[in-house]
């Protein structure tokens, strides 16, 4: 935190009140006013004392005054932060999709829409992707150009199927410190998570099966099954507490269970909802899904951007028969241009490796070796505990301007990690005729109907909130807000 200049003035009352209330008012005007930021992380104790020259137990009792007021929360081994704002705007509702599997439609509308807008004209509020200045993208250039230099005939060979060991066993042991468990001999590097769900969709199910998916679903996941000519069957969704797991075992038992093949599921901050699954509730889906030999296929991707207790163990953790296919990369965390991802494929390593070779023989070696330099200096996690604590800030403040932007009625998620809203707006609002709108204006917003294979989320937007706020991010909210309120 930026320390704020100290007011020496104040009321007759303020400047005899004891000196821990003075500390507590003064930090409690600069949250007020916005200089110090929701999701802000305030100075230890110690730097409060000597900042405000004070005692240790005075620091001590002013942020305990801010506490009990709601202005800040204490995080475990980590400090105290600015607490959100109490939100008045409700969650999105639970989803009630419909019980039958249906074929998937997306890749057309996603055509339609113009996806992927990145060019300088518009604000980009669609694309999941964060900000470029969030990733340490100097550091991996300057090891991207170590690892040619040490190994300058890297790009005359393809490199290991398996992908280069050092990165395997650096990625296992990252997971091993978060409490799951991996050799490195599980693991297959992949060219993004978008290979790695590729490879164990294609592994799992063929044609015409039917493939379990949270709703509203990563629009990703959808375009796989459709180009696989697979059904989807759409389960239930909380948006705190994610997909049902009683609604999921009642498709399994039904006449038509048999069919489905697959589950896919993002367990830690789905996309586009931000929900995760209890920990009792995952112990669930595993079992079940062993229960009736369905493939559960994990997207882990936003596993490590969590800003409100301890990384949340991914399903692989519990899984002790090979039946979840764990599937991630660095694209949302350190590189998105870098394309390297990942699966640890349980009991389907073998013919995943075969399809992996066939796909695309091998992941480029020179961005592999790069990242393993990056996380055998221990960079990786002091890049992350930096980016958890932007996307908590930039989540606050978008949920916020959305809350006073959009109308009355407005729904928005409250996500425990990662960097996308889902707003549900009033009934009339239509999402795709809001995005041409917002088109028009130079932004760029991803509308619900791209999230589903039914007809449902007509009313909803998925807003990414991994940007810088600027002057021009806050009058894009403004924008899309009177936009809104324009189609209810």
């Amino acid at each position: 935190m930026t320390e704020p200049s100290h007011n020496s003035g104040g009321t007759a009352a303020s400047r005899s009140a004891p000196r821990y209330a003075q500390i507590a008012e003064e930090i409690a005007a600069h949250i007020e006013r916005g200089s110090i930021a929701v999701g802000e992380r305030l100075p230890s104790v110690r730097q409060l004392a000597k900042q405000r020259r004070a005692s240790i137990s005075t620091a001590l009792a002013a942020l305990g005054v801010l506490e009990t007021r709601g202005l800040i929360e204490a995080r475990p081994r980590s400090g105290f932060y600015v607490a959100p704002r109490r939100m008045h705007a409700k969650e999105p509702r639970s989803s009630k999709p419909p019980r039958a599997a249906r074929d998937v439609a997306v890749n057309r509308l996603l055509s339609m829409l113009g996806h992927g807008s990145e060019d300088g004209e518009f604000v980009p509020l669609g694309s999941a992707v964060p900000e470029a200045s969030w990733f340490p993208s100097q550091k991996l250039q300057r090891r991207v150009a170590a690892a040619g230099r040490v190994a300058s005939n890297s790009l005359a060979h393809y490199g290991p199927l398996a992908g280069l060991p050092a990165l395997r066993h650096h990625i296992a042991r990252h997971y091993a410190a978060n409490g799951c468990d991996l050799h490195d001999d599980e693991l297959l590097v992949t060219n993004g998570c978008m290979e790695a769900l590729n490879l164990a969709l294609r592994a799992v199910a063929s044609a015409g099966d039917t493939i379990a998916v949270e709703s509203p679903a990563y629009f990703g996941v959808l375009q796989i099954i459709e180009s696989f000519g697979m059904k989807a069957l759409e389960i239930p969704t909380h948006p705190q507490d994610g997909l049902s797991v009683q609604a999921l075992a009642q498709a399994l038992e039904a006449r038509d269970g048999r069919r489905i093949r697959a589950c896919v599921v993002v367990a830690n901050f789905s996309n586009p909802l931000g929900a995760s699954l209890p920990l009792e509730e995952k112990k669930k889906l595993v079992k079940l899904c062993r229960a009736h030999d369905v493939a559960l296929i994990e997207d882990d991707i936003y596993g490590e951007l969590n800003f409100s207790g301890p990384r949340p163990l991914p399903l692989k953790s519990f899984d002790t028969h090979g039946q979840v296919i764990l599937c991630s990369s660095f694209s949302k965390t350190l590189a998105p241009g870098a394309r390297v991802g990942w699966i640890a494929a349980g009991r389907w390593n073998e013919a995943i490796r075969l399809r992996k070779f066939s796909a695309s023989l091998a992941t480029p070696v020179i961005m592999q070796q790069a990242i393993a330099d990056f996380l055998s200096q221990h960079a990786y996690e002091r890049h992350l505990r930096k980016l958890r604590q932007s996307c908590a800030v930039q989540v606050a403040r978008f949920s916020q301007a959305i809350e006073n932007a959009f109308p009355a009625g407005t729904r928005i998620s409250r996500p425990a990690g990662g960097f996308v809203l889902w707003v549900e707006m009033p009934p009339g609002a239509d999402a795709i005729v809001m995005h041409a709108q917002a088109r028009e204006a130079g932004i760029s917003v991803l509308p619900g109907p791209i999230f589903t294979s039914t007809r449902n989320y007509r009313n909803c937007l998925r807003i990414n909130c991994a940007r810088n706020w600027t002057a021009q991010t806050q009058a894009a909210v403004a924008r899309l807000g009177r936009i809104a309120a324009g189609l209810v």
